[in-house]
This record gives structure tokens, sequence and C-alpha cells, in this order.
């Protein structure tokens, strides 16, 4: 009667902890002044005022990679690669090697995030070897993050031993430069490489280092201000699910319940049935039938409201097994 961790979920954690992007400050600024307004604007009704001058090639290509990033959040992933595709050719065009390298450091994550392992392995290795060969140095936090990306595929792949070396040699890293930098851009790298790590140990069924890296890596997450608090409530979930796996029932009640108090307090977050039924399933195993009961209950109510078939039918088979407990 196991928690089963919910890939569904866990994917929404894949953009928001990326690390910062491959851009030098110059080239990030503009990126953020120019989005401070809606890009239609930008081209229409500022631009025949005369408040707005005219769009040079690099301002385009700012606004495509934009485009590309709104449709990447919003999981509309065709449109991202066909516009990502467009910007390559015009940074191509322009001789932007910056902007050529950054593109492809979006396509590699757009690959991983819809599991094109292979795809995203060839991106993310163009990424570093251009990188390189512009006198970055290995060791750099450029590439540093690339690796780790890499590590994340090798898990993926189920190269675990790859994994596990990727892994290694960049939390020394990411750990060396957070002792001399303790920013938030380095926190966030180091949170996404512990949790990536945690989750690789949990697979590998080494239960008691995969628990303490994803807690780390909450443990960071909720010091940041740019994380969402429905990432927080996810990774709080998987934490439970990982004492469960350790028969910690306690532990597990006390992190899915956490989970559950803040993912009531977001609105929108229509996978929040998927955490009451692992409340309920818990309280299952310690046989306190009545709060079972009551859980899935709920985590079946939402599910068919939200029409979510997954979550509803482990919601009734959570309430079947009670049904047999009491008889």
């Amino acid at each position: 009667m196991l928690l089963k961790f919910r890939p569904y979920l866990r994917r929404l954690l894949r953009i928001k902890l990326q690390y910062k992007p491959l851009f030098p400050t110059k080239f990030c600024r503009i990126l953020t002044l120019r989005t401070g307004l809606p890009c239609t604007v930008g081209f229409s009704i500022l631009t025949l005022i005369g408040l707005e001058k005219k769009l040079n090639a690099e301002d385009e290509l700012i606004i495509m990679i934009k485009h590309s990033l709104l449709f990447m959040q919003r999981n509309e992933y065709d449109k991202a690669e066909q516009l990502l595709h467009v910007a390559l050719r015009q940074a191509q065009q322009m001789h932007h090697d910056l902007g050529v390298t950054y593109i492809y450091d979006l396509m590699a994550n757009l690959a991983l995030q819809r599991e094109r392992l292979e795809q995203a392995k060839k991106l993310f290795v163009s990424v570093a070897q251009r990188l390189i060969s512009s006198g970055v140095p290995q060791d750099d936090l450029r590439i540093v993050q690339v690796s780790v990306k890499l590590a994340r595929v090798s898990h993926l792949q189920k190269e675990y031993e790859t994994a596990q070396l990727g892994f290694d040699w960049c939390l020394e890293r990411i750990n060396n430069e957070y002792l001399r930098n303790p920013s938030d851009e380095i926190k966030k790298l180091l949170a996404m490489t512990e949790d990536w790590y945690g989750r690789l140990f949990v697979e590998c069924k080494k239960y008691e280092n995969g628990f303490n890296y994803m807690l780390s890596a909450y443990n960071k997450m909720k010091e940041l201000s740019d994380v969402d608090p429905e990432h927080i409530a996810v990774q709080l979930n998987d934490i439970g699910t990982v004492c469960d796996q350790m028969d910690r029932v306690d532990d597990c009640i006390l992190y899915v319940s956490k989970a559950l108090d803040l993912g009531k307090t977001l609105p929108d977050m229509e996978d929040l049935g998927a955490i009451y039924v692992n409340l309920g399933r818990a309280y299952m195993k310690k046989r306190m039938v009545d709060s079972a009961r009551q859980y899935c209950g709920y985590g079946l109510r939402l599910a068919i409201l939200n029409k979510n078939n997954d979550i509803k039918h482990e919601a009734a088979e959570c309430i079947a097994e009670i049904k047999n407990i009491v008889v």
C-alpha cells in the first residue's frame, strides 16, 4: 500500500528551478526591460506615436525568444519549438554567437521538458562545447548548470552510474561557489541539483540518501521568493512518499499534511486531489479508517470536479481498500 510518486506533479519543477540564462548581464537586462510591456504593443502603438524606436534585428530576436519562453510556460511546446527554430535562423544570420548558444540552451530545456532525452543530450553537449570554445572555463557555473541537466538526462535514461558521477562533480563545484557567494541564483541551482540527485537515489531504492537530498532542496526552495508555492507543496508531498517507502508513516503524514495545508491555499492547484489521496493512504496504513475515508473521499470529489481520471481512479481504489479493511 505504498504511496505513489506523481510525474505529472513533479514536472512542474523543471522550468522554475532552472539556473539563470547564459546571456551576459547586458543582454539579460535588455530582455527584462523589453518585456515590461506586451510584445504586441512594442510592434504597434508605441512605434506609431513615436515613443518607441523602430525595432532592430536584436530587438526582434529578443521578442521571439520571450514569446517562446511564454509558450514553454504555458506548455504550448509545439509553438515554442517552431518559434525557437525561427529565432535560431535569425541569430545565425546575424552571426550572434551568444544568441545562438542561448537558443540551443532553450531548445535543450524544451527537449528535456518533453522527455526527448537523446535530443536534449545532444543539444546540451552542443551548448557546453560552444561555451568552452568561447573561452568559458570548464568549472564555470554556466558549464556546471549544463552538466547538471546532462546528469538528469542520464538518470532518466537509467544510466545511473553516469548520472551519479555527474551529480557528484556538479555538487562539489556548486557548493564551493555557494560558500563564496551565497546568492539566490546559486541557491536555486543547488536546490535543483539536490532535488534531482535525491530522486535518483530514490529510484535506486536508496531512500535515506534520497530523503536527505530532497529535504535539503526543500529547505532551500522555501527561502527563494520566485519559487511557486505549488512547487513547494509538490516537494513536501514527494518527501512524504519517500518517508512512506522507509515505513516512517508518522513522518509521511507530517509532510503530506504540510503539502495539503499549503495546497488548499492555492485555488488553481488542480492536482490537490492527489495529495488528499496520499494522506488518506497514509492514514490507512495506520488503520485510522475514518481519517483515511475522509481524505480519500475529498480526493475523489476534487478529481471528479477537475475531471482528472487518474486521481479519480486512485481515490476510488483507495476507498475500495478501506472498505476491505472494515470488512
